[in-house]
């Protein structure tokens, strides 16, 4: 049954989300051969004029991409959990942690999307551009330096990403106690608690080399992770006020 909850957060979101995606790397290609045709041709003063619109259309696409994917992320839960579809949600035969882990696993490889296709985009711009901006002699430096501060760096994406969407789930069952203005408090109890999350972060910032920064933030993403998820999961279990 867990995996049919997984299967279904993935099978009622719009196809719009995939048309953007899509947007994105194409205009990543069109800036690209834009920019390249322009360093040969240097004084063509309509194709630079060109470019600088499409590279202001390529950044709307990103943020709305951005905004769209953490949109995403909040109705999923929002609307099947906490609305009417709740419900028909709570009545299934799952535990409490089947339904949270279900959507964070959607929610996770919708964000994992997301910024693939970021990387992706800015790497098909730059190659397009100049072909031999990343060459073999690059990659083994990059990697042979930096191996272990990209695997830290993965994790440390991995812990972070989690930690941000279980820090929405518990604004959003925190907002849900409530009769009224449901959605206003829920931004309120997450303004909160990155307030409170940023004060002490910086007070506990110590100076480390940057693996033992990531290893610090791993660390502090976990131990948040298991904070949020146990609060939704309370209020989850305890306290639904479905409406």
């Amino acid at each position: 049954m867990f995996w049919n909850l997984v299967r279904y957060e993935f099978k009622n979101v719009n196809k719009w989300y995939l048309a953007l995606y899509g947007a994105v790397l194409a205009l990543s290609v069109i800036i690209g051969l834009q920019a390249s045709a322009i360093k040969i041709l240097p004084s063509q003063d309509q194709e630079s004029i060109m470019l600088v619109f499409q590279a202001f259309i390529f950044g709307g696409l990103i943020i709305t991409m951005s905004i769209s994917t953490l949109i995403l992320i909040i109705r999923r839960f929002k609307g099947s959990v906490y609305e009417r579809q709740g419900y028909l949600t709570l009545t299934l035969p799952v535990s409490e942690h089947q339904i949270i882990l279900a959507k964070l696993l959607g929610a996770f490889l919708w964000s994992l999307l997301s910024t693939v296709v970021f990387i992706l985009s800015i790497y098909i711009f730059l190659v397009t551009v100049d072909p031999q901006i990343i060459d073999a002699y690059m990659i083994r430096y990059f990697f042979g330096h930096y191996l272990d501060s990209i695997g830290l760096s993965l994790i440390s994406y991995i812990f972070s990403t989690v930690a941000g969407i279980l820090c929405i789930y518990l604004s959003i069952s925190i907002g849900q106690l409530f009769n009224e203005y449901r959605t206003a408090l829920a931004v309120v109890a997450y303004i909160v608690i990155q307030t409170i999350l940023g004060f002490i972060t910086l007070n506990l910032r110590i100076d480390f080399d940057y693996n033992w920064m990531i290893s610090f933030e791993i660390l502090k993403d976990l131990i948040l992770s298991l904070v949020f998820y146990l609060g939704t999961y309370y209020i989850l279990k305890n306290k639904v006020n479905l409406q």
